[in-house]
């Protein structure tokens, strides 16, 4: 799925820091018609329920629900979105293979901007990996 400028539709970004979903959603402005942010799993699963997405976004190490099984949970919404993930390198390798979840990359943590822009553009990364 390669992404372009404005091609993404929705993005929802879900991390508990607000700095961080802030950042993204100014971020995502010039990459997506529509960004929001929410603060848990249960929060972007109530939303995803109403507002269908292209991309997700999600930290690996959410408190209640890890971004893991909230990928999971995401298996059955239709449309299923496309799953960036936010790990710390701690994080890797993930216990599950991400391959079948529609995870499209994992970007570590701090953030590399230019990593989350060249997954949007449709440069597959695995995870752990970091775009040069």
């Amino acid at each position: 799925m390669a992404m372009t400028p404005r091609s993404c539709t929705r993005c929802l970004v879900v991390d508990e820091d607000p700095l961080v979903r802030w950042s993204l959603v100014r971020f995502l402005e010039a990459h997506c018609r529509e960004a929001r942010s929410v603060a848990s799993g249960e929060l972007a699963l109530a939303l995803l329920r109403e507002w269908p997405v292209d991309i997700l976004i999600a930290d690996a190490r959410l408190a209640w629900m890890t971004g893991e099984e909230l990928v999971i949970r995401c298996q059955g919404l239709h449309p299923r979105p496309g799953v960036i993930l936010l790990a710390g390198s701690k994080i890797s390798p993930f216990p599950i293979n991400l391959d079948h979840l529609a995870v499209i990359g994992v970007i570590e943590k701090p953030l590399v901007f230019d990593s989350l822009a060249q997954l949007l553009a449709g440069v597959p990364q695995g995870p752990g990996s970091t775009a040069a």
